[in-house]
């Protein structure tokens, strides 16, 4: 009798542990979803609260478009895919449209950002990221189909028999 006893403790020691686990989880969780926009915006919520950012740091990515008199337009690489203008440092640099710059600058107004530094990747070479990555796939396709075939018959993916 004192074995049941025993497990029956035990077992509601782990839900217990297991249920503060996931409560621990999902408390943290909510608090990311909650803090992001504050700790970590992105430039959709930037531009939507501009008030919060002006004088402030921001960081971001975007394509070359064009240079005007005094900025150089970047498109932004994320929502919301607006053109803002770029001043400073960023004059300075050679640019060629399709270029990706990262920049960390200062917010000065809506769509307006003075540099402090800049880091530009060459339009190829940004392209190269993903060309490189073409030789695995054969490899990768391989090692699936040593592993698995496909069943015509019911379409869908079966092991290997290990024949």
């Amino acid at each position: 009798m004192d074995g049941g006893k025993e497990r029956d403790r035990g077992v509601r020691m782990r839900a217990a542990i297991a249920l503060v686990s996931i409560s621990i989880l999902l408390s943290l969780m909510t608090y990311s979803y909650i803090e992001h926009d504050e700790r970590d915006p992105d430039m959709a919520y930037i531009m939507k609260n501009f008030e919060k950012f002006e004088g402030k740091e921001v960081d971001f990515a975007g394509r070359f478009v064009s240079y005007n008199d005094s900025a150089a337009k970047l498109k932004l690489m994320e929502p919301p895919y607006c053109v803002v203008n770029v001043t400073g440092k960023i004059l300075n640099v050679s640019l060629h449209k399709g270029d990706v710059v990262e920049v960390l600058g200062i917010m000065q107004e809506p769509h307006k950002i003075k540099v402090e530094k800049i880091y530009v990747i060459k339009s190829f070479e940004y392209s190269l990221i993903f060309i490189r990555s073409l030789p695995a796939i054969p490899f990768v396709a391989y090692l699936f189909f040593k592993k698995w075939k496909f069943n015509f018959k019911k379409f869908v993916f079966e092991e290997r028999g290990h024949a």
